[in-house]
């Protein structure tokens, strides 16, 4: 295995591989804010005495809680900057979006450069940025903290260098809970970061989304541990076969009572150019550290995992949809077809027969892009494709729209708002995450706008173009699926009507795909692309927000509107591993949750089955818990 490349500090690296290293009376309103402040401030100092926590605005407008006593250290090693500075280097650089981080989000941390000045206490945390070099004391500092309760979030190649500078190995990490498995060549295009949603380490970011790691000359590490965070990927989200068991970002919690741990496989030069996209993850994965129990609302209803919308373009070759729709009523599997209603009205018993169980959307008039023809074409366009399937289906309402080749534009998108249309099946890189969004229209509140639906998976004309086979196209299809899964986001398998005729490639292997999804039962939700949008519409309705005092997480829940919500969900992290939580309402009579799915050792789900309009308070404390053997 090849020893990562020291930090070097050289003007010969071109900028696609940046060195490591570089870079009333007057006195009335005075007696009135000392009369509020003073007995407030001897009021928040009682509760800290009997244990609540002190509050921090976060940057998600949230509010977090860390212990009272409990302090984050950032180690400025010595002998790290000693060695740097040897290979021509400046250890400052390194340090310096840590710096900046906690000046932006407002926090305290002790820069220290010897690990004699922590103090050894639960809720502390230790950063050791990239310190590559690591004396025998220095581990054993680190060894009794943890043991102590502290926690430790290391980053790219930590520990890998005695305090002298010689090659040490990956001992440290796996310590850590990280074993390295290799790196990511230079030549390789996985340089995007993508995290898993409603994670323990990134719970307030959106499921799949994709973050750009700069290249530089330090590599990205291949690792492997007990939870994953978050992947490096190519830009399609595709991951070799070889990694599918491997993350960036790995978190454990190893001995009992002992202090958790997290390890960034790169370096704090990937990501010093775009800070912001990463400080949310740093933000999420200080909170775990401290055991601080999170709850955030779920992306998915019923305690789901994730959700998969499997539909037809349906334009040339309308007459192979029969067989596609009787594949899914033999998976009893819901699906949706966006007809292209010129062609639609060739083949009106055909549609008819689709209609009856399935959903049915627009694909436009003609099979021509949006994109760039003047308003009033577009207008006209939308009036046509609606008007024909209005005479071929009249007591069906279409809401969905997909345009052709995934060409359209934002003009698009406001006619089609103008026009009733609920959600428009977008392309895939309308967005950075995988999950449905609601775009931002002027003078149209959020829960009366379009639903942007994305395209998720590679489809059938991605594969063709890949020239593979059946077995292989299968193979791809079900890794594209299952990372939708591990990441909990939106996946929208789509394929061509066209391209699915009796005997084809497609047609042949499409049943062992739905048999195979399938199986993965209730973690998935199998849903119509208008059952996706509605629920998006539902969930703004649905909201959620917790107050840690220390001793319990005060919880509430409110719906909103004049409807009930039903299937809402709530994701809650647990503040040590296994741990039992038990969730009461504050008043008599208000509902409690239909039931608590355990997702993981860290994660519970909270289930309403349908939760009428209204606030309910709850109190969730935590008992029990255990180290998995």
């Amino acid at each position: 295995m090849r020893t990562p490349a020291p930090p070097v500090n050289s003007a010969a690296n071109d900028a696609e591989a940046k060195p490591w290293l570089r870079r009333i009376g007057s006195f009335m309103p005075t007696f009135f804010v000392m009369g509020v402040a003073i007995p407030a401030l001897i009021y928040i100092a009682i509760m800290v005495i009997l244990g609540w926590r002190t509050p921090i605005i976060g940057a998600n407008a949230g509010v977090s809680y860390s212990p009272a006593e409990s302090k984050i250290y950032l180690y400025v090693s010595t002998s790290t900057t000693s060695y740097v500075s040897r290979v021509g280097g400046n250890y400052n650089f390194i340090l310096t979006p840590w710096r900046a981080y906690f000046a932006t989000r407002k926090h305290d941390v002790t820069e220290i450069n010897s690990l004699g000045q922590m103090r050894r206490q639960p809720g502390s945390i230790l950063i050791l940025p990239s310190t590559v070099t690591l004396s025998e004391q220095e581990r054993g500092e680190i060894q009794a903290f943890r043991s102590s309760g502290g926690a430790v979030l290391a980053t790219w190649a930590t520990g890998t260098r005695t305090a002298g500078g010689e090659w040490q190995g990956w001992q440290f990490l796996e310590q850590l809970g990280a074993r390295m498995v290799g790196e990511m060549s230079t030549q390789s295009t996985e340089h995007h970061l993508v995290l898993t949603g409603e994670s323990p380490v990134s719970h307030t970011q959106p499921a799949g989304m994709r973050i750009w790691m700069s290249k530089t000359t330090e590599p990205l590490l291949r690792l492997r541990g007990e939870m994953i965070g978050a992947r490096f990927t190519n830009w399609a989200r595709v991951v070799d076969d070889d990694r599918r068991n491997e993350g960036a970002l790995i978190f454990s919690e190893g001995l009992a009572a002992a202090g958790r741990a997290a390890v960034f496989g790169f370096a704090e030069t990937t990501w010093e150019s775009h800070p912001l996209h990463v400080y949310p993850l740093i933000d999420d994965t200080l909170q775990w550290l401290r055991r601080e129990p999170t709850i955030v609302r779920a992306a998915w209803p019923m305690g789901r995992r994730a959700a998969q919308v499997i539909e037809m373009d349906t334009e040339e070759g309308f007459n192979n949809a029969t067989g596609f729709a009787d594949m899914m009523r033999a998976q009893q599997l819901p699906g949706t077809f966006f007809v292209l209603t010129s062609v639609a009205k060739q083949h009106a018993e055909v549609l008819k027969g689709l209609a009856r169980d399935f959903e049915i959307g627009y694909h436009g008039d003609v099979h021509d892009g949006f994109k760039g023809q003047p308003i009033t074409v577009q207008e006209r366009r939308i009036a046509t494709m609606r008007s024909d399937l209005a005479a071929l289906l009249p007591n069906n309402r279409a809401l969905g729209f997909r345009a052709p080749n995934e060409n359209y534009g934002g003009v698009t998108e406001s006619l089609l708002q103008k026009a009733g249309i609920r959600y428009h099946a977008a392309d895939p890189d309308r967005s950075e995450a995988r999950l449905p969004f609601i775009p931002k229209m002027e003078g149209i509140e959020p829960q009366d706008s379009i639903v942007v639906l994305q395209r998720t998976q590679r489809d059938d004309i991605n594969f063709a173009a890949q020239r593979l086979s059946g077995e292989q196209t299968l193979k791809e299809m079900l890794d594209d699926f299952d990372l939708t899964v591990e990441t909990g986001g939106l996946g929208w398998v789509s394929v061509h009507s066209q391209n699915f005729a009796p005997g084809s490639a497609l047609a042949s292997i499409f049943p062992g795909f739905l048999q195979q999804a399938k199986q993965r039962g209730p973690t998935v939700w199998f849903a119509s692309a208008g059952e996706v949008a509605q629920w998006w519409r539902d969930r703004l309705r649905f909201r959620a927000s917790g107050v840690n005092t220390g001793k319990r997480l005060e919880l509430n829940v409110t719906v909103m509107g004049n409807d009930p919500v039903k299937g809402g969900s709530l994701v809650l992290m647990l503040p040590f591993r296994n741990a039992v939580p038990t969730i009461r309402p504050v008043k008599v009579g208000v509902p409690t949750p239909s039931r608590m799915v355990k997702l993981d050792a860290f994660r519970m789900s909270i289930v309403f089955d349908n939760l009428e309009p209204g606030n309910y308070t709850y109190q969730i404390t935590f008992v029990g818990g255990q180290v998995d053997s």
